[in-house]
């Protein structure tokens, strides 16, 4: 059975201001369970490829369990720059109601969300010396993985800026201005040796593992996830009831 759209939201470098003329666009799609998925306990996932764009499914279900774990390739949906919503009155006014909390959902839980950049930190860093499948070509070139190398920065500086805002403004952390963008291309196209990345690095990471303390000091709301999910919870309630009555 086709699953109804909830929202669909563009992620990655075209919503960072970091693509070029090679990226594809990545998008996250949020779709409503079915009867038959909320019987069978199933949660909806897949990823569909084409040449030009990437879009990765998931169950609006799950929304909130991924906001609380702060991985920042979901929260930035909520302040992507490119966003197309479900314009049924059912759906609408509670997908409204969710946008208009993300600030506080973008900062309901900063020791996850320094932990989960620390980990995409690592998984990207582990490519910059021997490459992926899809970036051996920038090892023979460059020396190194200039993409895996850019990622990785990326996201120690995210770290950076968002606490320098006072973590208010994860859009502002997020996106870079022309710059900034021109800063970070620098690390993708290779204008750095392999030697100056890793100094850059490590100057980047002494910044980073102080920031540690400062983030795990941080309060938790637990109440703002309870909202989140009772948006949720009412969203699909209302939803099946709507198929079934």
């Amino acid at each position: 059975m086709e699953r109804e759209l909830a929202f669909k939201a563009l992620v990655g470098s075209a919503n960072y201001n970091l693509s070029t003329a090679e990226s594809d666009k990545d998008y996250k799609v949020f779709v409503l369970p079915t009867f038959n998925d909320l019987y069978h306990g199933k949660l909806y996932k897949e990823s569909k490829f084409n040449e030009s764009f990437d879009e990765d499914y998931h169950d609006i279900r799950k929304l909130s369990s991924l906001f609380w774990k702060s991985n920042v390739n979901f929260v930035e949906v909520l302040f992507s720059t490119n966003i197309t919503i479900n314009e049924s009155d059912l759906i609408k006014e509670s997908l409204e109601n969710i946008f208009a909390m993300k600030d506080e959902i973008a900062a309901m839980n900063l020791p996850y969300l320094y932990q989960a950049c620390k980990g995409m930190y690592f998984s990207k860093a582990k490519y910059i010396e021997k490459g992926n499948k899809g970036t051996h070509y920038l090892i023979e070139k460059y020396g190194y993985d200039t993409k895996s190398a850019m990622h990785a920065f990326r996201i120690m500086d995210f770290i950076e800026r968002f606490a320098e805002n006072g973590f208010t403004d994860f859009k502002g952390a997020m996106q870079y201005d022309d710059k900034g963008r021109n800063s970070m291309l620098v690390i993708k196209n290779g204008e750095y040796t392999k030697d100056e990345y890793f100094t850059l690095v490590e100057e980047k990471m002494t910044t980073f593992e102080q920031l540690e303390n400062v983030y795990n000091c941080q309060p938790v709301r637990e109440d703002i996830k309870y909202a989140l999910e009772n948006i949720i919870y009412q969203l699909v309630f209302k939803k099946i009831c709507n198929e079934r009555c």
